[in-house]
């Protein structure tokens, strides 16, 4: 069954994370993504374990469905080669600042091809004073933005969310931008998209920047994470579970406290916090009543917390390890994980497109190229001889 974006073409001409995501999902989608490297390759390609061969574990998993050829993207030669491998193409993906040759430019190319639509990520955007840097500061973005609750420990050296929440998201974001693109073109034509690591951080953190119009009630987990202790759950015998206790009526609380055998906290100097603690990490006082918590839940496994909050109308999340995770059953039922088959290395799992289309199919057709593996095909396909 062919994908949505199913006879797009789709040309790639970008490293790292951003860039390579985002024609990877147009690639899940089904669309005919052309990766193009520079003669060293993707920056990427060391990135991550390297347990099955020389290229690192990140490369392989947002490189899959693409055909990847070579060139020598500042020379005149390669920039040619580039121009004709982008006739005929719907999309172009690129890095600020990934080519320094002239005729490689976004303006140069849309003017080339009207109907390109071309998405150009930067760090901060194109305009101001560090406009269209490449896009691959992600910790500059993440201070910059103030997008994380807790960039680290006050007076402390500041450190970055371990993910690329900046490439990431500027990915995602681009892609829902392609698509009205393309939905656009043929009353618009082609046109440049600007995505920025910078923008699509602060989008994230400005849902809750409005908490902070109220320097009278400031708190809750969007506003007073700076500063309080980071939440890691609560353990109990065989793990560690989270729990938010919100909605709870005064009657399901009292109960609760009966479940849990913690008659006992009521005598606690803290007890007062704790009967209004929502618990989690987003609780007003958790950060002083977790000790109190998990002293109770202690006694419990956690599929025991799990049925003695919920009964009384809160909820309970557990805390996973990776495999955990990856082997529990509702990640088993939804099929998270897949294996494709790699040439020279063998099966390798990874996750599956996100989408579950009733009728048109995203999947994953092709591992990621080697350095230049479809040069030849694809240069045979313009008719020049590799």
């Amino acid at each position: 069954m062919a994908g949505p974006l199913d006879g797009y073409k789709v040309v790639e001409l970008a490293e790292g994370i951003a860039g390579p995501y985002a024609a990877m999902e147009l690639g899940d989608a089904g669309a005919d993504v052309i990766k193009i490297e520079k003669p060293e390759g993707d920056r990427t390609r060391g990135w991550g374990s390297k347990a099955k061969g020389s290229v690192g574990a990140i490369f392989r998993t947002i490189n899959r469905n693409k055909r990847g050829i070579t060139a020598d993207v500042d020379s005149d030669e390669g920039a040619a080669q580039v121009r004709r491998v982008l006739e005929g193409a719907d999309v172009l993906i690129t890095d600020a600042g990934w080519s320094k040759h002239p005729d490689l430019q976004p303006e140069a190319l849309l003017q080339r091809n009207p109907n390109l639509v071309i998405v150009r990520f930067s760090l901060y955007g194109k305009e101001g004073p560090w406009a269209l840097q490449a896009p691959y500061g992600e910790l500059a973005a993440q201070m910059a933005s103030e997008t994380t609750t807790n960039l680290g420990v006050i007076t402390e050296a500041p450190v970055r969310i371990a993910d690329e929440v900046g490439q990431m998201f500027s990915a995602v974001n681009s892609v829902q931008a392609v698509c009205a693109a393309l939905y656009a073109r043929d009353a618009a034509g082609g046109q440049i998209i600007d995505m920025s690591l910078f923008g699509s951080l602060v989008v994230i953190r400005s849902t809750m920047w409005v908490g902070l119009s109220n320097p009278d009630f400031w708190w809750g987990f969007h506003v007073d994470a700076y500063t309080k202790p980071a939440h890691y759950g609560y353990k109990c015998s065989d793990g560690f579970v989270n729990v938010q206790l919100g909605r709870m009526s005064r009657e399901s609380r009292d109960q609760l406290y009966k479940d849990l055998n913690m008659e006992w906290v009521k005598s606690d100097p803290l007890f007062s916090l704790l009967d209004e603690d929502t618990a989690g990490g987003n609780g007003r006082y958790s950060h002083r009543v977790h000790h109190l918590w998990e002293k109770a839940f202690a006694a419990f496994t956690r599929d025991q917390v799990y049925d003695i909050v919920e009964r009384n109308g809160g909820n309970v999340f557990p805390k996973n390890t990776y495999e955990m995770f990856v082997n529990s059953p509702q990640a088993q039922s939804q099929e998270l994980l897949t294996t494709v088959p790699t040439p020279g290395t063998g099966d390798i799992k990874m996750m599956r497109p996100p989408w579950d289309f009733g009728d048109t199919e995203a999947s994953i057709r092709r591992p990621a190229p080697s350095l230049g593996e479809h040069t030849a095909e694809v240069l045979a396909e313009l008719g020049v001889r590799a």
